[in-house]
């Protein structure tokens, strides 16, 4: 059985999906990009007018800070 660079065994069935699994990711990848390039300027305003008026319907994300505040909490309970 084929090993993991970290020495732990590797299914190979499960390393087969996964290589299936990126090279669909990569091919995906490369149609939106040929997509993208073949847009026209036209295309690309009705697009981008389509999605300015969606926005207002979406749901605020909620403000989740930076994180800075509770890692500076933790690091004061670790030191004591």
């Amino acid at each position: 059985m084929p090993r993991a660079a970290s020495g732990h065994p590797v299914d190979p069935d499960l390393a087969t999906a996964v290589a299936v699994r990126l090279a669909g990711y990569a091919e995906v990848e490369r149609v939106r990009r040929r997509e993208l390039r073949r847009l026209t300027e036209g295309e690309a305003a009705i697009i981008a007018d389509d999605l300015l008026q969606v926005l207002p319907l979406l749901a605020d994300e909620p403000d989740r800070g930076s994180g800075l505040v509770d890692q500076q909490r933790i690091f004061s309970k670790l030191r004591g």
